[in-house]
C-alpha cells in the first residue's frame, strides 16, 4: 500500500462534462443561472454533446418562458412575500449560528 496522497481528494472540484442524470438534475438551476461557474460549464458541455438532454433543456426552457409570459402581470400577495422573507431571514440566521 502506498503512503502517497491521493492526487484527487474527495472535495476536489469535478471537471469535464457531467452525465445525463447529473445534467437533468441540475437543469432548472442551470436555466435559472443558479449554478457555480464550474458546474454550469459542466452542464453546458454535456448539453453540447447530448441530443437527448439538449431536447430536455429546450422543453424546460419553453415551459419557463410560458410560465413567465402567463404570470408576468401577477404579483405575489404581500402576505406571501412577508412569509418568504421571514423564512429566508430565519434560514440565514440559523446558518450563521451553525458556523
Amino acid at each position: 500500500m502506498s503512503d502517497r496522497l491521493d492526487p484527487t481528494p474527495a472535495d476536489a472540484p469535478v471537471t469535464g462534462p457531467c452525465n445525463c442524470d447529473e445534467a437533468v438534475a441540475e437543469l432548472w438551476a442551470y436555466l435559472d443561472s443558479e449554478l457555480e461557474a464550474l458546474e454550469a460549464a459542466r452542464v453546458r458541455a454535456h448539453l453540447e454533446g447530448c441530443h437527448g438532454c439538449l431536447e430536455e433543456h429546450d422543453v424546460e426552457l419553453v415551459v419557463k418562458k410560458l410560465v413567465r409570459r402567463c404570470y408576468q402581470d401577477d404579483a405575489a400577495p404581500d402576505e406571501l412575500r412577508a412569509r418568504i422573507h421571514a423564512s429566508i431571514t430565519t434560514i440565514t440566521i440559523t446558518a450563521r449560528d451553525e458556523d
